[in-house]
């Protein structure tokens, strides 16, 4: 084996190591996540945030466009001359250029996603109707008055009680339409994304959850909860985002469990509320554990949070 070869297998064998032992130690990994990852997303969050258009976009345009060349150009030589050569030094280069990407994210999500999660508790069907009606409550009394998408972006971050940070709508929220995602927050750039072509009573909410991903929670459960408790603290359309996404997620498991209760407790709904809630979507069905997942957790953990 050269010299050449030996390094490039230590490259290769620090992420392949560095993620089993931040899921075997919790405390390595927690001590990893405050000492490496925290700080390496938030300077990269830094650089990223004084560029006026998610980075994010079109950098995985370009890997992804340079990787179907690199392969086109590759197969196009094999073919012509009838050897698997060519594919072989592509598959190499795809290898060394895919390293850097693949141990970054390690580094910056691997100690985040072995964070133990807090249980949350189940909640039984009269404190899920309880929570609703509470929900309910607190909307049809506030004004749902909700400022443009700029506005809500702007104000997120003092939201969070995250100075100097900031949340990008997606210059190109197709994609995020396409995986049915509102926001996404990107590790290796530190970047907070957003669909700004979302329904604007939505967005507060989901603005600062992506950057409690910036924080250092990779749970989507306990990202919600945090999210909650700051945009209560925030007060405003950002208390009002959190009702009406804890009150979506809390109906939809109402309807599954008693749909008798459900259809009661929506007629509560009053005129501005119904409209609101129509126009964003309603309910959000309790969805099932992904097998295949670097996240554990669930949305709908905010949900046990309040009734609990």
């Amino acid at each position: 084996m050269t010299q050449k070869h030996r390094l490039f297998a230590l490259a290769l064998a620090a992420p392949v190591l560095f993620v089993p032992a931040c899921c075997a130690r919790p405390d390595f990994a927690r001590a990893a996540l405050n000492a490496a990852s925290i700080p390496a997303m938030n300077a990269l969050h830094r650089l990223t945030a004084r560029i006026p258009f998610p980075v994010a976009e079109p950098l995985a345009l370009l890997l992804t466009g340079v990787a179907l060349w690199a392969l086109l150009r590759a197969a196009f030589r094999a073919c012509r001359s009838r050897c698997l050569r060519p594919l072989r030094g592509w598959l190499r280069a795809l290898a060394c250029a895919a390293l850097p990407v693949v141990g970054a994210f390690a580094l910056f999500w691997a100690p985040a996603c072995a964070q133990p999660i807090a249980a949350v508790p189940q909640t039984d069907d009269g404190r899920l109707a309880l929570l609703c009606d509470a929900l309910i409550g607190a909307l049809n009394d506030a004004p749902l008055a909700f400022p443009g998408p700029p506005d809500i972006l702007a104000r997120a971050a003092e939201a969070a009680d995250m100075p100097g940070c900031a949340v990008k709508a997606a210059r190109y929220p197709e994609w995020m339409a396409l995986s049915r995602a509102w926001g996404l927050f990107v590790p290796l750039t530190g970047e907070a994304l957003v669909d700004a072509a979302e329904p604007v009573p939505l967005l507060p909410f989901t603005a600062v959850h992506e950057l409690m991903h910036l924080s250092g929670i990779a749970d989507e459960g306990a990202a919600n909860i945090a999210a909650w408790n700051r945009c209560l603290e925030a007060g405003g359309p950002f208390a009002d985002s959190a009702r009406l996404w804890a009150l979506r997620y809390a109906m939809g498991l109402l309807r599954c469990r008693d749909e008798a209760a459900w259809r009661r407790t929506g007629q509560k709904m009053k005129g501005a509320l119904a409209r609101v809630y129509a126009a964003c979507g309603g309910d959000i069905e309790p969805r099932h554990p992904r097998r295949l997942s670097l996240i554990r957790g669930d949305y709908a953990a905010l949900v046990g949070y309040l009734a609990g």
